[in-house]
């Protein structure tokens, strides 16, 4: 046989061999199974984290000797509140009392003020409606509605007779239930003129009979 045929032959068996020998290793290993990603598990807020919240945040909204994180932590349990209220008083400060009240059904707000008012007043049913109205209040002007928060503010304030109280809530309640979403710049303006003139005057009055520092 001439060498090139030889040669020819041979590599052609080296070719079938190298085939044979690839093909026979088995299947390619399969890939491991994708690790699942790690859940990231967050601790829910519990009544006792809402009423120290609202211990902490409310101090001065609230008579020095009233005590309240045990009666709050009653009432969440008792009225079941919901997860985003806990977590809204857990971590609230004391500009966002009014934001994390509304995330209360209206019953259970006016519970939950008469609480931090205390019971020692014979007013305290009256004032704890009125808080609930105000803090329903939303005026969209920043003057205004620093005016209504300082006005809830004041419904605690025991250096003010209860009577001046009742009345000066329930003026700002009806006057500001009133919509204002259709007033002109203008009219706005003025409207928040006024608002800083009378949250001046309030805040001045609530110190010099010892509600404010």
């Amino acid at each position: 046989m001439h060498p090139r045929a030889c040669y020819t032959g041979e590599v052609r068996t080296l070719l079938v061999l190298v085939v044979l020998g690839c093909g026979s290793s088995g299947p390619p290993p399969k890939a491991p199974p994708p690790v699942p990603p790690v859940a990231v598990l967050f601790e829910r807020r519990t009544c006792m984290d809402a009423a120290i919240g609202l211990d902490r945040s409310t101090k001065t909204l609230r008579p020095p000797e009233n005590e309240v994180v045990a009666p709050v932590q009653q009432r969440c349990a008792d009225d079941a509140w919901s997860v985003a209220a806990i977590e809204c008083f857990a971590t609230m400060t004391e500009d966002d009392l009014n934001a994390c009240t509304r995330l209360l059904p209206a019953m259970q707000r006016e519970k939950l003020v008469a609480t931090l008012l205390g019971n020692a007043s014979d007013d305290a049913e009256e004032l704890a409606t009125i808080v609930s109205k105000l803090q329903a209040l939303q005026v969209g002007i920043l003057n205004c509605d620093r005016f209504v928060q300082a006005v809830t503010v004041t419904m605690s304030c025991r250096g003010l007779a209860s009577a001046a109280r009742i009345a000066l809530g329930n003026e700002t309640a009806d006057f500001w239930s009133l919509p204002t979403t259709r007033l002109s710049i203008e009219d706005r303006a003025r409207m928040a003129a006024a608002c800083g003139e009378s949250l001046q005057a309030l805040q001045q009055q609530s110190v010099d009979v010892g509600c404010m520092p």
